[in-house]
């Protein structure tokens, strides 16, 4: 087995080995070579528009017999500690390996380590949802549960799971929405995205005062594939404190879903942390149901030197 930096010349089987690693992730769909092109713009020396505060990136491939089992996508970013004082954080925007080929998935995984601890990093921080790929899942998720093998071989050398996020799904969904007991006005905002279809803000007044939101956005968003450009994910579901527990935000999100299908939005899907119980009763009573829960990673390392 070999452990190779990743070169331009790799492209095309990274991208078979990404969407064969992904094709039982939920809301994971085949991506493009210059997709990922796009994202691996760093590690090949070009800018990455995406995430420009991240420098020094790399990646890596285990190959055997010429196919690659494994690959992993390393950055770093820097940060201020307690005392003021900047320091390099390690990042893993992406890793994984096939199943079956542990060794491989370690090897890399302390490969990548390795180059990561070379610049004094204090923590490695894995699946952030933030500099995970914008193709890998929908907004804010982490490291799937459907990809448990890379959990397990993470969590085997120190990396603890973090946030947690549930994503949950309504496939055909189809609402009326329920008046609220508040005397609102409601106001609609399409806005145009990368998506086939628009995004769309609604937002709840009462008396001139903002009482409530819900945004919505295409999941075109995070994908070019034609089987998601009819999908909604709810963004952001809010009311003011004085005014939850009248059935406002029940309400916003029925109106929301309403004016989307009126467009062409077919399937909705949202998440919410893994430890707001609330939320996940209130949307898995709603309609939705939950499909996958997302973790990110952190090691923190004992010494920081070389």
């Amino acid at each position: 087995m070999e452990i190779l930096q990743y070169t331009f010349d790799d492209l095309t089987s990274v991208t078979q080995f990404y969407n064969h690693l992904t094709a039982d992730v939920p809301h994971c769909y085949p991506v493009k070579e210059e997709e990922l092109a796009g994202v691996l713009s760093g590690v090949t020396g070009q800018t990455d528009n995406v995430h420009e505060e991240l420098h020094s990136q790399m990646a890596f491939v285990a190959k055997k017999n010429g196919t690659i089992q494994a690959f992993i996508h390393a950055a770093m970013y820097e940060d201020e500690n307690e005392n003021n004082e900047k320091e390099n954080v390690g990042i893993i925007r992406f890793f994984g390996y096939k199943r079956g080929e542990r060794l491989a998935g370690q090897t890399v995984l302390e490969k990548a380590e390795s180059y990561l601890k070379a610049y004094n990093v204090s923590d490695i921080l894995a699946f952030s949802k933030i500099y995970k790929y914008r193709f890998y899942h929908f907004e804010y998720a982490h490291l799937s549960n459907a990809l448990d093998h890379v959990q397990a071989l993470l969590g085997l050398n120190g990396y603890e799971r973090g946030n947690g996020q549930i994503f949950l799904d309504w496939e055909n969904f189809s609402v009326t929405p329920t008046p609220t007991s508040l005397p609102v006005t409601v106001a609609v905002e399409w806005r145009e995205g990368r998506g086939k279809l628009p995004n769309c803000n609604i937002t709840a007044h009462k008396d001139g005062e903002e009482v409530g939101v819900c945004w919505s956005v295409s999941c075109g968003e995070f994908s070019s594939y034609p089987d998601v450009q009819d999908w909604v994910y709810t963004d952001w579901l809010g009311v003011e404190d004085d005014f939850q527990g009248q059935g406002l935000g029940k309400y916003l999100l029925q109106y929301s879903l309403q004016e989307m299908h009126k467009v062409g939005y077919r399937h909705a899907a949202l998440s919410t942390h893994s430890d707001n119980q609330l939320a996940l009763l209130f949307y898995s009573n709603f309609g939705y149901k939950v499909v996958d829960w997302t973790y990110s990673f952190q090691k923190k390392l004992s010494e920081g030197t070389k």
